[in-house]
């Protein structure tokens, strides 16, 4: 079958149009793609310059050596649920800071009570999660907060930074423990995203960038798990948020426990001693079936929560969790309800 030139030449035609229409679709592409990677960068550079304006990372200096050949217990600091950004009548941004730095203060002055009798030289920090509050919680949440999520972002992990570097200001070294929360939800729940791309995981990863350099912290990077292992010598225990338990998020005492024992009974394959869970603004303690080991429930830095006093009929005193632990026994030795409020 032959073809006349007229038709060969609108073939010809026909092709050139389509790779000239190619051409531009590529240049295109990558003019797209150059923005992109510029609005990433510019992101970062954001995310890095409001945490810069907010002052200098100077190095830590080391506290005074104990030579005191005494065994040495280990302080665990349980801080969680700090929902930064949150207003209520009597929250907010500038409140959870003076809060949180309040925990710090009261702990060190609680860490010289227990080196009188015993050298304190190792600090675990366990980040609980719902460090952030979020803006897509519940419908009315972006009127109750006083910063969106990307001044949420660069204040909590500033503050996160502050906390880990006064806790090294106390203890010869420190190990930071990080779980995230459902607050740090992207999303609604039926949103197609993994459950680890959480805003509170990113908080976290920020600050531990920021810290990399610090030689005395151990903070290893997180990974997708959303329970975590805590381990101080012969110490161990699981550190959740709270809303992995029950039905929408909330579990009675009875329910978290039996969780906790059946996870003892090899739900869970690694053994543990305890469970550290927050999400419930309260604290409590609750023994486990062996008699030895102990769900501890751990409160929030906020104040006059409506929905838990509404819905729940549930109010508490704001506060954070200080134990002591001795590595040797593989136990708690001394447990402390921090009020943060005052």
């Amino acid at each position: 079958m032959s073809i006349s030139l007229s038709e060969y030449s609108d073939h010809n035609a026909e092709l050139e149009s389509l790779r000239e229409a190619n051409t531009r679709l590529a240049q295109q592409l990558n003019s797209v793609k150059k923005k992109t990677d510029l609005l990433v960068a510019a992101t970062h550079q954001g995310a890095m310059d409001a945490m810069v304006s907010l002052g200098s990372i100077k190095p830590v200096p080391a506290p005074p050596k104990d030579a005191r050949r005494k065994t040495s217990e280990a302080a665990l600091w349980h801080l969680t649920d700090w929902q930064g950004a949150k207003v209520t009548s009597s929250y907010n941004t500038d409140v959870m800071k003076e809060r949180v730095m309040r925990f710090c203060h009261k702990a060190a002055k609680i860490t010289e009570i227990q080196r009188a009798d015993h050298p304190v030289k190792h600090g675990v920090i366990l980040f609980g999660g719902d460090m952030i509050e979020g803006v897509q919680i519940f419908p009315q949440q972006p009127y109750e907060i006083d910063q969106t999520i990307f001044g949420q972002y660069v204040t909590v992990s500033r503050l996160i930074v502050d906390v880990v570097r006064y806790a090294l200001t106390i203890y010869d070294t420190v190990e930071v423990i990080a779980e995230w929360g459902n607050h740090g939800r992207m999303g609604s729940k039926r949103s197609v995203i993994p459950n680890s791309d959480n805003l509170d995981r990113m908080t976290y990863e920020l600050a531990r960038q920021l810290l990399e350099n610090e030689s005395r912290l151990t903070w290893k990077e997180n990974g997708p798990d959303d329970i975590q292992r805590v381990q101080v010598g012969n110490y161990r225990a699981l550190l959740i948020h709270g809303d992995e338990i029950g039905r929408g998020g909330f579990a009675s005492p009875t329910t978290i426990v039996q969780h906790a024992n059946r996870w003892r009974s090899g739900a869970y394959d690694w053994e543990f001693s305890d469970v550290y869970v927050g999400h419930y603004h309260n604290h409590s303690e609750w023994a486990l079936a062996n008699g030895c080991g102990a769900v501890y429930q751990t409160g929030s830095t906020e104040s006059d929560n409506r929905y838990a006093r509404d819905t729940m009929a549930a109010s508490a005193v704001p506060s954070q969790r200080l134990h002591f632990v001795d590595p040797d026994k593989g136990r708690v030795t001394a447990i402390y309800r921090v009020f943060v409020d005052v």
